[in-house]
């Protein structure tokens, strides 16, 4: 623990954690289900990944327990190895073959990149899948070696379509991380849907409601009751241009890898039926085309075309895609990643409901 404070929206006690304690403590959680030590490094990485971005919706609080569940139910198998179906000169099908989410998604950037460096392109389709955290982790791989990187899911069908009063297709987050110079990765991390059940889940449990046009009642009613929202469905972002995005999310995930699409997506809350999402990992090299240097220096020039936009009255200036969430890696690097008290203790309980033995100390 580095430090101890006040949540000021909700006056509840707030710790920090060090990333490398979270690091150890989640290695240690994942040893006792005999997850191979390269394979929990990957997951753990990619939860702190979101937590250090401060996307804590798909960081290292929300998703080691999930991880845990679907290990101790079945429906993950932490020492499976993804299995290439087709290859082509620059395309992949994989089988994620029910390993966890961030080893088959990492695994699949990565040969989506080699694939890229060979032939200017790579594409890899991935089925048999689990929950891979925030999508951009994968593109900042790409990033790193001068590289676009492109990142679809598809996932339970918890999203109405325009005009529809029931899920069709799931919140299916995509992501585009994009080669700066002198400016941090230009990033767009977005779910197709209005909302996530997380920010909902937040509402109600501060009593407050939820604004219109972000869910539906069980019975198809739009709804600004959180706790209606949860049982019902989300609406997707923007009307019919998050409907559409959704859609194609879909498409390029679940039906080009010949899996599952839409409404036949598992729930995700079923542990006893595979959950079988779908990735597709897409790598460009700027360097076939333009070239990476005139490309940077294209990438600079749109990034301070907006930053140096005069901002609306109500905002201090115009921030460009990824920056905040590179600001907040940078200072959670620095002084840790916050956690409210009672969600450490829940955090803790649902590892001990799995059976596990849980050493406090190496965290805090």
């Amino acid at each position: 623990m580095t430090g101890a404070n006040m949540d000021r929206e909700s006056g509840a006690a707030e710790i920090t954690i060090e990333p490398g304690k979270a690091t150890a403590f989640g290695m240690d959680v994942l040893s006792q289900l005999e997850v191979p030590s390269e394979k929990g490094e990957i997951c753990i990485e990619a939860f702190l990944f979101g937590s250090l971005r401060g996307i804590d919706s798909h960081g290292f609080f929300a998703l080691l327990p999930r991880l845990v569940r679907e290990i101790r139910a079945g429906m993950i198998d932490p020492n499976a190895d993804v299995r290439i179906v087709k290859a082509k000169t620059s395309t992949l099908l994989i089988d994620g073959c029910s390993g966890p989410g961030p080893v088959t998604a990492l695994r699949s950037m990565k040969e989506a990149m080699r694939l890229c460096r060979e032939s200017g392109i790579g594409g890899v389709s991935a089925y048999n899948c689990y929950h891979f955290g925030a999508a951009s982790f994968y593109g900042f791989q790409a990033v790193r070696e001068d590289l676009i990187g492109l990142t679809f899911g598809n996932a339970t069908p918890r999203v109405a379509p325009y005009g529809g009063r029931e899920g069709v297709h799931g919140t299916n987050p995509m992501s585009f991380a994009i080669p700066a110079n002198k400016y941090p990765p230009l990033v767009v991390d977005i779910a197709t849907s209005a909302s996530s059940a997380g920010k909902i889940n937040k509402a109600l449990k501060k009593g407050e409601r939820i604004p219109e046009g972000w869910a539906l009642d069980r019975d198809g009613n739009p709804t600004t009751d959180p706790e209606k929202a949860l049982q019902g469905f989300l609406l997707p972002m923007a009307g019919h241009k998050g409907y559409g995005l959704g859609l194609i999310v879909d498409i390029l995930t679940g039906a080009l890898a010949g899996s599952f699409c839409g409404k036949e997506v598992p729930p995700l809350e079923d542990l006893t039926t595979p959950y079988g999402a779908s990735f597709f990992m897409l790598a460009l090299d700027p360097g076939c085309f333009a070239g990476i240097d005139v490309f940077k220096e294209k990438v600079d020039r749109l990034i301070e075309d907006c930053i140096t936009c005069p901002p609306m009255e109500g905002f201090e200036r115009v921030y460009f895609p990824g920056e905040l969430e590179a600001m907040e890696e940078a200072k959670r690097t620095r002084t840790g990643i916050p956690v409210r008290d009672s969600e450490l203790a829940r955090f803790f309980k649902s590892l001990r409901d799995h059976g596990l033995e849980i050493r406090e100390n190496i965290l805090i």
